[in-house]
């Protein structure tokens, strides 16, 4: 045992010792990209024929199907290092952050709605029943915590998998990323296999297994420091970048006629070109302190907006016109009415553990 323990931190020695990077300063860009990617999930939720087309330009620049594959690529880029040096300390910590507003959330929501009930007579869940299936599904009355559900189980498996299989672990990320979309290509639905347990819950299986490629390129991004990379060639980069983006884009190469919006090889490389464009912004140039802590506040509640968007355009939208029928200026306001609340949060609870339900 006690050899294997000193394996265990020779390994994660000689990882961190090959993963000193270059990186460590805040990058502006991909904080924009963040906030940016933070309205897309509440645009994507949103969008109807009340949004009129000149005031869409946000999509004819970038595809708001890409907000999930962006978060996923960011996120596990950074916990790359900590994933594969079996750091269980920030294993532990980043499950206790995901974890935290998971539950606490969907059980202020369900007092909420059930207050509501009494009081209003309104008609939002509020039984036990749902609350039960919002804690295991993460979709009754805030159904996008699918995302956090996903991320929780990929991080989880992700640290078994390097934890077990060490350096051999790389191989199989890189065979599971291969296998993955050669099956959603092969046109087979796995979900069917779950018909009989999750009936129409089927889709969050799907989801799972849609996600774990973008984690999976996260991941192996981090691991060879390609941030570090295309700092060397950033012209290159930047050209590449945008062409393979425009040309994935205008002529639909690699999609596939499929009911789930997060399928298919071109948005994982679209993400890719994405991040590395935003990521080449030259931070150096924001020297403003006062701008540099606006994009620093901006970026910390972006998971903020995620939790409350869905339960504030339910809640508000009795109070306000836009919100109610989901126009371009409702979008804003519940997206500032998320960065108000979270504003707020920090402020009560930037202290304690329940600064992670806003941040």
């Amino acid at each position: 045992m006690k050899k294997k323990y000193i394996r265990l931190k020779n390994y994660e020695k000689s990882f961190n010792k090959n993963q000193k990077t270059k990186t460590s300063k805040v990058n502006y860009g991909l904080a924009m990209l963040k906030v940016i990617s933070a309205f897309l999930i509440l645009t994507f939720h949103n969008f109807n024929s009340n949004t009129t087309k000149n005031q869409t330009i946000i999509y004819i620049t970038i595809n708001r199907k890409l907000h999930v594959p962006s978060f996923y690529i960011m996120s596990f880029y950074f916990m790359s290092a900590h994933l594969f040096s079996l750091n269980f300390k920030m294993f532990l910590k980043r499950l206790f952050r995901l974890l935290t507003p998971y539950i606490i959330w969907p059980i202020i929501f369900y007092k909420f709605n059930h207050y509501l009930n009494l009081k209003y007579h309104k008609k939002l869940p509020d039984s036990n029943e749902e609350l039960k299936m919002q804690l295991l599904l993460g979709n009754r009355f805030n159904h996008p915590f699918w995302f956090q559900l996903d991320m929780i189980t990929i991080t989880i498996l992700f640290f078994i998998i390097i934890f077990i299989l060490r350096k051999f672990s790389l191989f199989v990320f890189q065979i599971s990323l291969v296998f993955i979309y050669a099956v959603q290509y092969s046109g087979f639905d796995y979900t069917n296999y779950f018909k009989k347990y999750l009936k129409n819950d089927r889709y969050l299986v799907r989801y799972l297994f849609d996600s774990i490629p973008y984690a999976i390129t996260g991941l192996l991004l981090g691991y060879y420091k390609m941030f570090d990379v295309i700092q060397k060639h950033k012209i290159k980069t930047f050209l590449l970048s945008i062409s393979i983006y425009k040309i994935i884009a205008d002529y639909n190469i690699f999609r596939i006629m499929n009911p789930s919006p997060y399928i298919g090889v071109h948005l994982n490389i679209q993400a890719i070109c994405l991040v590395f464009i935003f990521s080449l912004f030259p931070s150096e140039y924001i020297t403003n302190q006062y701008i540099q802590k606006f994009l620093t506040i901006l970026t910390n509640y972006t998971a903020g907006v995620f939790y409350l968007h869905v339960p504030i355009q339910v809640y508000l939208s009795d109070y306000f016109y836009n919100i109610r029928n989901r126009t371009f200026i409702g979008m804003i306001q519940e997206y500032l009415f998320c960065y108000l609340i979270c504003f707020i949060g920090m402020f009560i609870f930037g202290k304690t553990p329940l600064k992670y339900m806003f941040s």
